[in-house]
């Protein structure tokens, strides 16, 4: 038997191994369950909940969404992957103190508000090619993430997306993205950006970063 989590009423369930719809007895919610050990609640393409401990975990086909709280303070791991056809996070990231990595998956086009906030030990991440969308505080206090480049089709990156990157030293975008509000307070090791050509993807031009008498890192 293995508790999980209902994504209706957040009732405690207890199911057997095998089995794969359940009955909510609290709601009378019925959601499904896969994996012989029970590792994911799915609920109609929204992964509601990892409930495993492995350091390692690879989300299965079939998942368009993660969920708000799907891996949320999970701190036994340190890398995910994600399949494609997510084409959403919903939160879902948020103090994965251990994530180091992430495998993102071109299909993904949102990454909202604090996705990846407080994940500390973030070393690696490649933006998918299709993201429209990077929300406010993403990638807020990921300490140890060294270099980012934003996809082409990213027209704004919301308020302090990258607000406290400590050891964010280099940060390529397009000429057709915007920046909204203070971005890189904290960012104490981000000196220059890039500035990438729309078709090519080459450098066309490097904008300094310099610290104002409030702390604030402005181009």
């Amino acid at each position: 038997m293995k508790e999980v989590t209902c994504p209706s009423c957040s009732g405690v369930v207890e199911v057997g191994d095998d089995e794969i719809l359940v009955n909510c007895p609290f709601c009378r919610n019925q959601f499904s369950v896969i994996r012989e050990s029970l590792d994911f609640t799915i609920d109609k393409g929204v992964l509601i909940k990892y409930n495993g401990e492995d350091s390692e975990v690879e989300v299965p086909s079939g998942v368009t969404s993660i969920g708000v709280t799907a891996f949320l303070d999970k701190n036994t791991l340190s890398k995910i992957v994600l399949p494609e056809g997510v084409t959403e996070l919903q939160s879902g990231f948020m103090r994965c103190s251990n994530l180091e990595t992430i495998i993102l998956p071109n299909s993904l086009e949102i990454i909202p508000q604090m996705a990846f906030q407080g994940c500390i030990s973030l070393k690696s991440l490649v933006l998918p090619k299709n993201l429209k969308s990077l929300g406010e505080m993403a990638f807020y206090d990921c300490k140890k993430l060294s270099s980012i480049e934003i996809p082409p089709m990213v027209e704004t990156v919301d308020c302090a997306a990258f607000f406290g990157c400590e050891s964010l030293e280099t940060i390529s975008y397009y000429k057709t993205t915007k920046f909204t509000g203070e971005h890189f307070q904290g960012c104490g090791s981000l000196s220059l950006v890039n500035v990438l050509d729309s078709k090519t993807g080459k450098i066309v031009s490097q904008k300094r970063i310099e610290e104002d008498e409030y702390g604030l890192r402005r181009f």
